[in-house]
């Protein structure tokens, strides 16, 4: 779908029309970097935008945008990168004291003939450029803290259902659980058990730069 296009179907919906002039802002160079975002839909940043955060402990599965936008709000992150060359760009963009920024590359293993991506315990990324590897020691780099340490986990990188599974304990009572393209069913096919104490606030909508709506789910620890 074209720029005018895509832009008159925003304007006529009445819940996202809202996020036009950011969207289009959020078309330029090095937005995510520049703007201090991260790749979430709008509706889902301002819900986090209306929360105190100063102070709070966050891991991010990925980087990039969000890592700056959880530093402008004065949190505490752990950050784990697979790819080499966008860690080396990000951490430019850093300062490196006040987060734990971890590059985690996959792992080669032993290829099957069928293979479940849905399946938390196999560690595994649709992306065809990573068959034959698997994510198990990225998905468990959240494993070096205890439980209920975090207060805010964003799993929006390589492997979520693997993510899902090792980062639900470590989410503290009242706090956040975030999964971008959430609208992608696998990433909950298999870990509702992981996520059966939560409450989920979904978010459908626009975000920046994509041409198209997608979900991100906000899960509240309850229990």
């Amino acid at each position: 779908m074209g720029f005018m296009r895509f832009t008159l179907s925003l304007l006529r919906n009445s819940t996202q029309r809202k996020h036009v002039f950011r969207w289009i802002e959020s078309l330029q160079k090095e937005y995510f970097l520049t703007k201090k975002q991260p790749w979430l839909v709008f509706d889902a940043i301002d819900f986090l935008n209306s929360l105190s955060l100063e102070n709070k402990r966050v891991f991010e599965y990925g980087s990039g945008g969000s890592t700056l936008y959880w530093l402008s709000r004065n949190m505490l992150p752990v950050s784990v990168e697979h790819d080499p060359i966008w860690f080396e760009l990000v951490r430019t963009y850093l300062d490196t004291s006040k987060v734990d920024y971890r590059l985690v590359k996959p792992q080669k293993c032993i290829e099957k003939a069928i293979l479940d991506i849905a399946d938390p315990l196999l560690y595994l990324s649709d992306d065809t450029r990573f068959k034959g590897y698997n994510f198990k020691s990225y998905a468990s780099q959240i494993d070096d803290f205890s439980d209920g340490y975090f207060d805010v986990v964003l799993v929006d990188g390589r492997a979520r259902p693997a993510s899902i599974m090792h980062s639900a304990p470590k989410v503290k009572v009242n706090g956040l659980l975030i999964l971008d393209n959430a609208d992608r069913l696998y990433y909950t096919q298999k870990t509702g058990p992981f996520l059966h104490n939560y409450r989920c606030l979904p978010y459908y909508g626009i975000g920046p730069v994509d041409y198209q709506m997608w979900g991100t789910n906000i899960y509240v620890r309850q229990q």
